[in-house]
């Protein structure tokens, strides 16, 4: 009884396991690009490994330019923009050596320059921080910066790499590669293109488009990670650690550090009181600050490196969304932190991040040209010469009705005096000062 019961569980083991190598290779064997199956993530507590962004992710171009004989094409999607990046990533360029520092008329006339392709970064970044574009890169080179990389359809011109900021242009090696592949991300997807304009404003030239832009204004629901997240990254030590909440902010401090989080807007502040007299320099400052970025930034949509500030040391980063920023009054879109030798010393950051896109709230918007907008301007008493830059973005503004519910509305955003708001508000604020001199 006992033998034939023995070959019974035997026969049942045998059956078990050739199931469920049956079973292991159907889920194999069935494309994991399936497109027919949409999966829904459950909402985060934590920081998922898919929300760690990379360096190309943040250090990335975010405007891809096509300037032919007689026009100016400007695409800002990100999977083009991707392609782009890519293909300058697959096709690296060679020796880097530095040009010239152009004076402002010489250096508005080079970028001015037909039968070129530009790639666009939001801010000047350390070559060292691409250094996918290169072969390689010479030492002491890394630490300089670029914002635009300038490639003509000539072969026999190198490749430009400017900084808007300094006016210094260096040349790059061409890749021994055609740029057949970059000059089809143009002919291929001409719809996702905007014909535009050249503006030569106090900080830079935009080129923006030429007509009215229809955008969508989109709704999503909001969400944040829980106060413990922050508590566990931002203090190594909670055993000293004190609640100081009151009704408008959320207070943890120790002896040394505070971080308060502000219980309706979520924006978060945090500063580490330390007494180091040895700065890190920019380079540093902006290598450090990613690391930290990327293990405190639960953002799933793309970010991107907005700038170090010289005066007080501070890294700036900037969320986006369909490949324009997000700014508003509170900027809800901005990152900024300061570094020392011992880490982290002082952060903006808001806490809340879109989720699930609300599809059915989805409202067109038509916005007018940007010549239109500055002679807006210009009727409120804001002269183009003191146009900083302009550009469109969304605007964050947090729902009425519903706390986890967010509105992103695109918006012209004007720089003026150092600071970004929407052309609306900028207006606004103008006419209230001159009423106020009355």
């Amino acid at each position: 009884m006992k033998q034939v019961d023995s070959k019974w569980i035997s026969f049942i083991l045998y059956a078990l396991v050739a199931t469920s190598l049956v079973l292991t290779w159907r889920i194999m064997s069935v494309p994991s690009g399936a497109k027919n199956i949409q999966t829904i993530a459950p909402t985060q507590t934590s920081t998922s490994i898919s929300n760690v962004k990379s360096m190309e992710e943040i250090f990335s171009p975010h405007r891809l330019t096509f300037h032919t004989q007689s026009n100016t094409f400007v695409a800002s999607d990100e999977r083009i923009i991707k392609h782009a990046d890519s293909f300058f990533k697959d096709n690296p360029m060679g020796e880097i050596v530095f040009d010239s520092t152009y004076a402002k008329e010489t250096y508005d006339e080079f970028i001015l320059k037909r039968n070129r392709i530009e790639l666009r970064f939001p801010a000047a970044v350390p070559i060292e921080m691409i250094s996918r574009y290169f072969n390689s890169v010479p030492e002491g080179m890394g630490k300089n910066s670029i914002n635009r990389i300038l490639i003509s359809t000539a072969v026999e011109e190198p490749i430009y790499l400017l900084d808007d900021e300094s006016r210094n242009v260096y040349t790059a090696e061409r890749f021994e590669g055609s740029i057949e592949p970059l000059m089809r991300l143009y002919s291929a997807n001409k719809d996702y293109y905007v014909n535009a304009n050249a503006y030569s404003f106090k900080d830079t030239i935009k080129f923006l488009p030429q007509s009215d832009v229809t955008l969508n204004r989109v709704d999503y629901l909001v969400e944040k990670q829980p106060n413990s997240f922050f508590i566990g990254q931002l203090f190594e030590d909670t055993t000293e650690l004190r609640d100081d909440s009151n009704d408008v902010f959320t207070i943890y401090s120790d002896n040394i550090s505070e971080l308060r989080i502000h219980k309706e807007t979520g924006i978060l502040y945090y500063y580490r009181n330390s007494v180091e007299q040895d700065d890190l320099t920019a380079f540093q400052q902006i290598r450090d600050s990613f690391h930290t970025l990327k293990f405190i930034d639960t953002w799933t949509q793309a970010s991107h490196f907005e700038g170090y500030d010289k005066e007080n040391g501070q890294v700036t980063y900037r969320r986006y969304l369909n490949g324009m920023p997000i700014s508003g009054a509170l900027d809800r879109g901005l990152i900024r932190m300061e570094m020392k030798n011992s880490g982290l010393v002082d952060l903006y950051y808001p806490t809340e991040i879109i989720q699930t896109p609300l599809e059915d709230r989805e409202q067109q918007i038509v916005l007018p040209d940007a010549q239109e907008l500055i002679v807006q301007l210009n009727g409120a008493g804001i002269p183009y010469s003191a146009i900083e830059d302009m550009g469109l973005g969304y605007e964050w503004i947090s729902n009425d009705e519903s706390t986890r519910v967010a509105s992103l509305v695109p918006r012209w955003f004007v720089k003026l005096d150092g600071t970004w708001s929407t052309v609306d508000d900028a207006i606004d604020a103008r006419q209230r000062g001159d009423a106020d001199g009355l």
